[in-house]
């Protein structure tokens, strides 16, 4: 198993709706980041990003089934371009039922993890189902688990993946202006309660009333910022190495007491709510 690997993060603006289009230019962005960084070995897009952030009755036409056309097409991307790639959509199952969803393609072009979101915005809940499973998923870089979004701010999704083996934490997003300092600070947090690798890959661009601002960033297992996007909001790639011979280093120095779990003692707690 390699023990380090480069990782992109694909900050892009999807166009709301339009399928084809957000696809022709993911494939773009595919060719580019295979040209300007020819050794990444995963490539990361926001949350929704082939259909846009759309929460209207254009998701009942755009939301596909997990093995659609949109994964058809990112398979054959993985496969000629012998990439990781994760990619956020709006999934439809037999039921009829909508998820906001996360899709991981293996360079065979086989689907190795699907994740529904667990935590739904309210927004959000007028249109979604939420999902109910996470996802670890094991592959030649390493256990890797799956997120999106608004679940970065519950630690408990982060610790379950995280006490299961995620080494990284793949998280698209379509987080909103003004809520900047919160997506980083949630990112930051869920990468060093845990010792492990957090990326978030953000949108831009508007979409109703939300303004995305991007930020896209990969952080270290010390909660330290490794890669960001610029200030700017545009359009980028965001590269870093993933370095897991640098994690153990870390669980094995400061942050080993970090695993010095008391779950005697919590199970005994009693949580109510208000």
């Amino acid at each position: 198993m390699n023990r380090s690997f480069d990782i992109a993060l694909a900050q892009m603006e999807p166009a709301n709706g339009d399928i084809g289009a957000n696809l022709a230019k993911m494939e773009a962005i595919i060719n580019e980041c295979k040209r300007k960084f020819p050794n990444v070995h995963l490539l990361l897009f926001p949350e929704l990003c082939t259909t846009g952030y759309v929460l209207s009755e254009t998701l009942k036409e755009a939301a596909q089934t997990w093995d659609g056309p949109t994964f058809q097409h990112m398979s054959q991307l993985a496969q000629k371009f012998q990439l990781y790639i994760a990619y956020g959509y709006a999934e439809k199952d037999r039921a009829e039922n909508i998820y906001n969803s996360l899709m991981l393609i293996h360079p065979s072009g086989q689907c190795i993890g699907n994740y529904r979101k667990i935590h739904l915005t309210p927004f959000e809940k007028n249109w979604f189902s939420s999902g109910a499973e996470p996802v670890l998923v094991d592959t030649e870089l390493g256990r890797i688990g799956l997120m999106i979004c608004w679940d970065l701010a519950f630690p408990e999704l982060a610790r379950y993946l995280a006490v299961h083996g995620a080494e990284l934490l793949l998280v698209p997003c379509a987080w909103e202006s003004p809520f900047h300092a919160p997506f980083q600070k949630f990112a930051m947090a869920r990468a060093i309660d845990n010792t492990v690798y957090v990326a978030a890959c953000n949108q831009i661009g508007r979409s109703s009333s939300f303004h995305f601002f991007g930020l896209s960033s990969i952080y270290g297992p010390d909660g330290s910022e490794i890669a960001a996007a610029n200030m700017d909001g545009r359009e980028e790639l965001v590269h870093a190495m993933i370095d897991q011979n640098e994690r153990q280093r870390l669980k094995k120095n400061f942050y080993t007491m970090m695993d010095e779990r008391r779950t005697d003692v919590y199970q005994a707690w009693v949580v109510k709510e208000k």
